[in-house]
């Protein structure tokens, strides 16, 4: 019988917004605890994959957007402690740029005196700041965050198989835990996002801990804000069939990371095997003419 604990996250007593990094860093320290991300990245890129993993090296550095998304997963927090973005972000006016870069006594002054304040491009300032009130004025986000106990919760577990794995929430609400994702897809090309950067793993493997820590079996919501214009927002939970799919994935590979790592082999069958390229359907004759 799978079980685990949860560590509360970064909203304290009355509402009052704790340590959001200190809490992130205690969570991503190596605790022998499996994480989606790592299991997702050896699914994807085999024995190659995870021994490259297992070495301590990194898949995937980050992106413009990877970057953009922590902003906003910061201020999402704030927002439910009752912050602004103002209180967490600024950007360098005009008087204190030299020539629109920053350098030169004035902007040094003004960024010492932003105190806990992170210094934004004028850019993401103004995309995070739409974000953030859209969101707040979405009538199914907002209700999502206006009934939001905690952020940055960590759960930690042990499942039926013996595999240790911990998971870190974005929200949790009484009845459901959500998750933030900044996208730049249009609506209907979001699936995509969702198959491509793990987001069914995701949701198999937090409400597998959600319920291994007994907190609840609800599936878990995602709350996506695209970062162009107009900024739209949607909240969406994935199909039902497709999580449990990802869901055997997950099964699968972790019993392959157990494998490779008990006899120190990471190579897969499929590395060294010859055969033809596969095409998708739609570049057959005929099929190729009507997409």
């Amino acid at each position: 019988m799978a079980s685990g604990n949860y560590t509360p996250g970064c909203i304290g007593e009355d509402r009052q917004l704790l340590d959001q990094d200190a809490i992130d860093s205690a969570y991503r320290l190596d605790d022998g605890h499996l994480t989606r991300s790592y299991g997702h990245s050896v699914w994807k890129y085999g024995g190659v994959g995870q021994e490259l993993l297992d070495r301590g090296e990194s898949l995937f550095s980050g992106n413009s957007g990877t970057s953009f998304g922590t902003i906003v997963d910061r201020l999402i927090p704030a927002l439910i402690c009752g912050k602004t973005i103002d209180d967490l972000y600024a950007y360098a006016p005009d008087e204190v740029l030299s020539n629109g870069a920053r350098r030169g006594q004035a902007y040094t002054q003004w960024k010492a005196d932003l105190g806990p304040r992170r210094d934004l491009s004028r850019d993401d300032f103004f995309r995070a700041r739409a974000i953030a009130e859209n969101t707040l004025k979405h009538p199914a986000a907002g209700r999502i965050l206006h009934c939001t106990m905690d952020c940055q919760g960590a759960m930690r577990w042990e499942d039926d198989a013996g595999h240790k794995r911990k998971a870190l929430l974005d929200g949790l609400t009484p009845d459901f835990a959500w998750d933030f994702k900044t996208t730049s897809s249009d609506w209907k090309n979001l699936w995509r996002s969702c198959d491509d950067y793990g987001y069914l793993w995701q949701a198999a493997w937090y409400q597998d801990g959600l319920i291994a820590c007994d907190i609840t079996d609800e599936p878990l919501k995602f709350v996506f804000a695209q970062t162009f214009r107009p900024y739209a927002v949607r909240v969406r939970t994935l199909p039902p069939d497709l999580v449990d799919q990802a869901r055997d994935e997950i099964r699968e590979t972790l019993a392959q990371i157990a494998l490779r790592r008990e006899i120190g082999v990471y190579s897969s069958p499929e590395d060294d095997e010859e055969g033809e390229l596969e095409f998708p359907a739609f570049m057959r004759r005929g099929v190729r003419n009507e997409s």
